[in-house]
């Protein structure tokens, strides 16, 4: 009895994750326009939240007020091995709220190293977005970089720069 015990608080700690193995993703992020590089106006307000749910899955929220005052969000839970997971903004919230429709984005990203993920997004499974994400060896800075493509097949580069806050 006291050998199954053992066995099954040692297996339990084993799949606890360690902090070396935790996301250094993780935690809240505020936009730093300066260090940015953004082709248009520049939004009032860009933070970001990073967090784990309980079965270890990335949830990434985006709050954007842009230049013109208009409030969005784009919000996640993905895992890290290059499949698509739907990804949410508010007009598809809301139609999954009224009718249980699966949101036409999504989102992706794949491992490059222990700071560091290439990220790809869809809309109705045509790529419109794709970089790279990484934090800072400090831990302090979040750099993404972007090109996104708009209907008319016309492509956009960003370079968006976060403190942690």
């Amino acid at each position: 009895m006291r050998i199954k015990v053992a066995l099954a608080l040692l297996l339990g700690l084993g799949s606890m994750p360690v902090h070396g193995q935790l996301p250094h993703i993780l935690g809240n992020w505020q936009l730093n326009v300066a260090a940015s590089r953004l082709p248009g106006p520049a939004p009032r307000m860009h933070v970001r939240r990073y967090s784990l749910a309980e079965d270890g899955t990335l949830v990434g929220l985006a709050v954007v007020v842009d230049a013109r005052g208009n409030p969005s969000f784009l919000q996640f839970a993905a895992n890290p091995d290059g499949k698509d997971y739907p990804e949410f903004d508010a007009r598809s919230a809301a139609q999954y709220l009224i009718d249980g429709s699966a949101p036409p984005g999504t989102y992706a990203e794949t491992p490059v190293d222990s700071h560091t993920v290439d990220w790809v997004d869809k809309f109705q499974g045509r790529v419109t977005g794709q970089g790279r994400k990484w934090v800072s060896a400090d831990g302090q800075t979040l750099s993404i970089t972007a090109v996104f493509t708009n209907e008319r097949n016309e492509e956009q580069e960003f370079l968006f720069v976060f403190d942690r806050l």
